[in-house]
């Protein structure tokens, strides 16, 4: 305790260290348990799912085609799963989710459903909080319709009621509910309700004249590897079983996905990126300290060797040195782990809404230990250096501290120091950069359409017939054309992002090619769209070529359509493609007989199914299309989100029962898109800056050191005649050979960490130039700046007051 209060005593004598000291600690130790809090509640904590490392996705892709997915027939599916040594158990899932209506109590709700084969549930080694799991008997054609909902529709549409189990309600059609799944369950993300694939399918072949177990692609595959199989091993393995070419697949290569990267996206990458951030943002601050640390020691060495003269022992000077620094970290890891709450509060709400588990996001007991060792740890690495550098202190230094020169062992742990700190900085701000420039490349990408001021909405009109769905929507925009402040409206098949890279290809044969099954499988895939006379002006995609389609393109006219440019330049290459013909299917249930489209204009390419993902464009004109455009669009001449209400009074005003739902605008959905690279942009460009002015001050204060204790040898070098300016670069050489170690250092740290975000660079690569050079320009200015300063000051005093001690460097 007597040490305790001396320790006391000296740091409240040297409030400025102390200060410095403790924000120092508290800023790294707060971003840690904020980084910490957010990868543990997204990343570490469990799973509802028995041993997820063990699952993997695959599917099928054709790189020839740029299709980069490929959904799978049922039939498919069955073949790979039985693949002989690869998986323990396979299930077939949706590639996407699908609308359903749930009616119950005279009302309309859309729900996402996911078709799972009846051993999805056991493969994920997932069980339900109420009920049972899918059994084989529900999985059949003409099987009982059953269905197993999620626990938010559970809780937010029936009460959490437990007597729900083996209620009949309408989900399109009668149907039972078998079970309730568990809170945190949510795979694949949005599912609200889990039913039978087998069943829809059947149900839907017979509607399309099919068979849609073997003809019909909409599957991925999840399955749980058996032990000693490697991933690379699958596709090889699967390929045996049912090789590219074979009937019935519609893929040239199998893409196998880890589950983990699956579910997560690059939200998994971004997290632990910021992860390595704030680790090397502590270590950082840890060598700050440090050297602050070995300063102190070094100002009070000559009073350490008194009390070495006076009888006391090293081993006493190292507890008070090692006390010293357990109340420095105290203190910083207190003020630390109290902002801890707030940070991670503050980490959420800049977090894309859409991060899996975002909800579970918490700043609890286990965060809290994480912190605390995380604090432990550094303060032994603090500590280390500087107990072993007090511990040297010889009695010979109280009489010739007016003569001794530099302790080689303080000068080499400075130096570490200083090259650590630049190689931490160099590796932050090069990160820090990389995801900057892609997320500036990101919103420089043409998306073929202009998202501002359009706000969006599904529709499922209820009381219009299939057959007439299109007829109601163009009757819908008509309406809301003549709505105060609306520019243009209009509505399409799948508006652009709606279901990732999934959507609705087709084969295509152009006029002159033989209509048969080879000519379709060697034609290029394209992405159908549907799309209205007001769609390509409400979401301003450029024409091109000819013109867009108008009321004129009715039933009884001649099919017309129109195509992006990319596909233009594919099918045509130095043609006119206005007035060439195309032959395409027209996905009318149980007609098989294509009919040919004239090509009537040429628009931009717009990014359907994701940001970096351009396809080959075709669009039907909605009222000559079976397929339902009602996906609507709605420019406004102000705020978007003022339309909402009225545009949805002018939908029930036509259709009392319609469902409107997925309202929002396509500002929102391009935000949505980018999150992830806008959250990593300011959390690592906040370390960065954090890092910036540590490296700053601290390479101020150690050259500072340096400088002060190299005075005598400066002004005697005065004295015998050298010029400033030899002094000056004297003192800089020494910092120059640590700042290029450091440098070296942190541009292979960089190097390392941008390989590792690959995925999230976009339109630079993790050894990015400008990035590179970017970065480093700015640290060898902070290091100039922080080095010249002290060395410009030394070489400034009169070195006959340096040496009768009448000034101080």
């Amino acid at each position: 305790m007597r040490d305790v209060r001396l320790a006391l005593r000296y740091l409240i004598k040297s409030p400025g260290y102390t200060a410095a000291a403790i924000v120092t600690l508290a800023i790294a130790i707060g971003a840690n348990s904020a980084i910490f809090s957010a990868v543990y509640g997204v990343l570490i904590r469990p799973l509802p799912i028995r041993e997820p490392s063990q699952l993997t996705m695959v599917w099928d892709a054709d790189p020839g085609r740029s299709l980069p997915v490929i959904e799978l027939s049922y039939r498919q599916f069955e073949r790979w799963a039985a693949a002989p040594g690869v998986f323990e158990n396979a299930a077939a899932i949706g590639a996407s989710t699908w609308p359903i209506l749930l009616e119950d109590r005279g009302e309309s709700t859309r729900l996402s459903l996911s078709g799972v084969s009846s051993s999805f549930f056991e493969t994920l080694g997932a069980q339900p909080l109420l009920g049972r799991a899918l059994e084989r008997g529900d999985d059949a054609p003409g099987a009982r319709k059953v269905a197993i909902l999620s626990h938010g529709v559970w809780t937010r549409l029936f009460g959490a009621d437990r007597g729900v189990i083996g209620r009949t309600v309408t989900l399109d059609g009668p149907t039972t509910i078998v079970g309730v799944m568990p809170e945190g369950f949510a795979f694949p993300r949005g599912t609200d309700v889990w039913m039978p694939v087998v069943p829809i399918l059947a149900d839907s072949g017979t509607s399309w004249n099919t068979d849609a177990l073997d003809k019909v692609g909409v599957l991925v595959v999840i399955g749980r590897v058996r032990d000693g199989v490697s991933h690379a091993s699958i596709p090889g393995a699967l390929d045996a079983v049912m090789p590219p070419g074979t009937p019935g697949r519609y893929g040239t290569e199998t893409r196998v996905t880890p589950f983990s990267k699956h579910f997560y996206g690059p939200v998994q990458e971004a997290l632990f990126a910021l992860l390595a951030a704030v680790v090397l943002l502590l270590l950082m601050a840890c060598a700050n300290v440090s050297a602050l640390m070995l300063a102190r020691v070094s100002s009070r060495r000559g009073e350490d060797a008194v009390r070495l003269a006076l009888g006391a022992t090293r081993a006493a000077l190292a507890r008070h040195w090692a006390i010293e620094t357990a109340l420095l970290f105290a203190a910083g890891g207190a003020l630390g782990m109290a902002a801890g709450p707030a940070l991670t509060a503050l980490l959420v709400s800049l977090a894309p809404p859409d991060v899996p588990r975002l909800a579970e996001v918490s700043f609890d007991a286990r965060v809290a230990l994480g912190t605390f060792a995380a604090t432990l740890v550094a303060a032994v690495l603090c500590a280390t250096p500087t107990i072993r550098f007090a511990a040297s202190t010889g009695f010979a230094e109280v009489l010739n501290t007016a003569r001794s020169t530099r302790s080689k062992r303080a000068f080499r742990t400075r130096s570490v120091l200083v090259a650590l700190q630049v190689a931490f900085t160099l590796a932050l701000m090069i990160t820090a950069t990389l995801v900057v420039r892609s997320f500036v490349n990101l919103r420089r990408i043409d998306l073929g359409f202009a998202p501002d001021r359009v706000v969006t909405m599904g529709l499922e009109p209820r009381g219009a017939a299939n057959g007439h769905v299109n007829t109601w929507v163009r009757d819908l925009i008509e309406r809301v054309r003549a709505l105060p402040d609306v520019e243009a409206a209009g509505a399409v098949y799948l508006r652009p992002l709606a279901l990732g890279p999934i959507g609705q290809e087709t084969w295509v044969v152009l006029e002159g090619q033989t209509n048969d099954e080879e000519t379709r499988r060697r034609s290029p895939t394209l992405n159908y769209e549907v799309a209205t006379p007001g769609y390509f002006t409400a979401m301003r995609v450029p024409l091109l070529r000819g013109r867009l389609f108008t009321d004129k393109d009715r039933p009884g006219q001649e099919r017309v359509a129109i195509v992006g440019a990319s596909a233009a330049r594919r099918m045509w290459p130095g043609q006119d493609p206005v007035g060439k013909r195309v032959l395409l299917p027209t996905f009318v249930r149980g007609d098989k007989v294509p009919v040919w489209r004239t090509v009537v204009g040429v628009v931009s390419d717009v990014r359907y199914r994701g940001l970096d993902d351009v396809r080959l464009d075709v669009y039907d004109a909605a009222m000559q299309a079976a397929t339902p455009a009602t996906d609507l669009v709605v420019r406004s001449s102000g705020d978007p989100l003022r339309l909402i209400a009225a545009i949805e009074a002018e939908a029930r005003r036509l259709d009392p029962r319609v469902v409107v739902d997925r309202v929002t605008t396509m500002g929102a959905i391009i935000d949505k898109e980018t999150a992830p690279w806008r959250f990593s942009v300011w959390v690592l460009t906040l370390f960065g800056a954090i890092a910036f002015a540590l490296a700053g001050v601290g390479l101020f204060g150690l050259v500072a050191l340096d400088v002060g204790e190299r005075a005598r040898e400066f002004a005697i070098r005065l004295a015998l005649g050298a010029q400033r300016g030899d002094v000056i670069r004297s003192a800089l050489a020494a910092a120059a050979v640590r700042v290029t170690a450091g440098l070296a250092g942190g541009a292979l740290a960089a190097l390392a960490i941008g390989r590792a975000i690959r995925s999230m660079l976009f339109g630079v690569t993790p050894l990015d130039v400008p990035s590179f050079a970017i970065a480093v320009a700015l640290v060898v200015l902070v290091v100039s700046a922080a080095s010249f300063v002290p060395a410009r000051r030394a070489a400034s005093i009169d070195p006959l007051k340096l040496l009768r001690g009448d000034a101080q460097v």
